[in-house]
């Protein structure tokens, strides 16, 4: 089968690799669309996943072939990439050590991932896709994963008006879950005239350029004076931390989802007298996927200005589209096509 192997840091190489035969527990999965995730990108331009490893983990595609004792599904099957329940006495490796670092850690790649023709998964990982959830929609089931799983362990209420920093594809699906959510008013900071035209289109109230006003000074207008109860952190940019802890109200929440690779500016002179808050989430549980499809079935996520016809790449793009994807500007979501 063909699959895109890293060969190096920030090369990538079509190659053709043995295709997976699945074990007696694992099914094997044709994959049809396989998007490129940013921690995918990081991986690609860090040095962070092995020689002859491939990438990618927001992938769906079709049951082909099953193992011999897989109960679970059947050829045929539609699926997403993962949201299942692990067997009891299972280790899940996504944040476990008392130490575990994203970069070191969660970043090393040594698999065969989503960039291939085909895939073997254990039969617990995948979960059906609705019937009523189309291709082009259930891709972006990982990445509103993690969505659900930052609103959900925010200090969000129903009713409360917030603001998300970045309008890249984890920021875009925050603002769905939010709206989904009850939220009555979602500010948006973006300065990608495209990105931030997908924020208008999935819901944001207010979209706000951070290069031409500013944008704490903005939020505070609108709240009154107070500040937010809660800022989304989507962007991980120099600035974006700062901003996110001054445009919170006293007590609030600053929630970052996104992972800086440099080093970020903090003057906490500006905030610390407000007992502000800044948490962190992670990756996703089965019940944020579960929550996802629901949602994706309800017509509470939409795929609209994210996933289109430009979005598709193939092989031959995988290279430069990753190049590209190092210093994101105007597009949203880039998925391979294998």
């Amino acid at each position: 089968m063909k699959a895109a192997v890293m060969r190096g840091t920030k090369k990538i190489v079509i190659e053709d690799i043995p295709t997976p035969e699945p074990g007696a527990n694992q099914v094997l999965v044709k994959i049809k669309y396989s998007a490129i995730c940013g921690s995918d990108v990081h991986r690609f331009q860090y040095g962070m996943a092995n020689d002859g490893s491939v990438l990618g983990h927001e992938y769906i595609g079709e049951v082909v072939q099953i193992g011999r004792e897989v109960t679970l599904l059947r050829e045929g099957d539609r699926v997403v990439n993962g949201g299942g329940i692990a067997p009891v006495g299972t280790v899940s490796t996504l944040t476990s050590g008392a130490r575990y670092s994203a970069r070191t850690v969660g970043l090393e790649a040594t698999r065969i991932g989503g960039f291939a023709e085909y895939v073997a998964m254990d039969e617990w990982r995948p979960l059906l896709i609705p019937g009523g959830v189309s291709d082009e929609l259930a891709v972006l089931a990982e990445p509103a994963s993690i969505a659900v799983h930052a609103v959900r362990t925010s200090k969000f209420k129903v009713g409360d008006t917030v603001v998300v920093i970045g309008a890249g594809p984890i920021g875009l699906l925050i603002i769905q879950v939010l709206k989904a959510a009850g939220a009555a008013a979602v500010y948006v900071s973006e300065p990608a005239s495209s990105r931030a035209e997908s924020a208008r289109v999935l819901g944001a109230d207010l979209v706000l350029n951070p290069l031409k006003e500013d944008v704490v000074e903005r939020v505070l207008e609108l709240s009154g004076g107070p500040g937010v109860p809660v800022a989304f952190d989507a962007a991980a940019a120099k600035p974006t931390f700062q901003q996110g802890m001054e445009m919170i109200r006293r007590g609030g929440q600053l929630l970052v989802v996104s992972m800086a690779w440099e080093n970020v500016d903090l003057r906490t002179v500006d905030w610390i007298g407000r007992e502000v808050e800044m948490k962190a989430a992670y990756g996703s549980d089965p019940i944020d996927w579960c929550t996802v499809l629901n949602m994706m079935e309800r017509g509470q996520i939409s795929e609209k200005s994210m996933v289109t016809d430009e979005s598709f790449i193939g092989w031959e793009e995988m290279q430069v589209s990753m190049e590209r994807l190092m210093k994101p500007d105007e597009h949203v979501q880039l998925v391979l096509v294998p």
